[in-house]
């Protein structure tokens, strides 16, 4: 179980795994946009290491997101990233409109037990979505996104 101020999730690691092995791409790798490209370019170490240590907990591979978009350009070269992941559990308490989300230095989480764009790997299993936002700089050779 994973507890923070306001939140309390149960969550099965090696599910997730399992799962996440049965899913050939991320949302991101999948797309080809200019913004997903972009995304996928963000290496390990541009996103904080306490996020990538929370998705390592849950059994979530960084290149398997639901969902990624943008959001806007905050300043030239940095970008601001809205997503999703998808893991096996439950929300106990907290729920994204009732608990603080979660800093973890650029990105800001939180969990919620309403899924959405699930991959089959997961039906029929109890499922929390992970959703985040990160700044991220922009990589990609194309010319940024607004």
């Amino acid at each position: 179980m994973i507890q923070w101020p306001g939140w309390r999730v149960l969550y099965d690691r090696d599910a997730t795994i399992a799962g996440h092995g049965k899913v050939l791409s991320g949302g991101a790798d999948s797309c080809g946009c200019n913004v997903c490209k972009n995304w996928s370019l963000a290496p390990a170490g541009v996103i904080s290491d306490g996020f990538l240590e929370l998705l390592e907990r849950l059994g979530i591979p960084l290149d398997r997101d639901a969902e990624v978009y943008h959001l806007y350009r905050e300043a030239p070269g940095r970008h601001h990233y809205g997503g999703w992941y998808h893991f096996i559990g439950k929300v106990l308490s907290g729920e994204k409109d009732v608990a603080a989300n979660l800093v973890f230095g650029s990105v800001q989480a939180f969990f919620h037990s309403s899924p959405a764009l699930l991959p089959d790997a997961f039906a029929g299993r109890p499922v929390v979505q992970l959703e985040f936002q990160a700044i991220v700089p922009w990589l990609s050779g194309e010319p940024e996104a607004d």
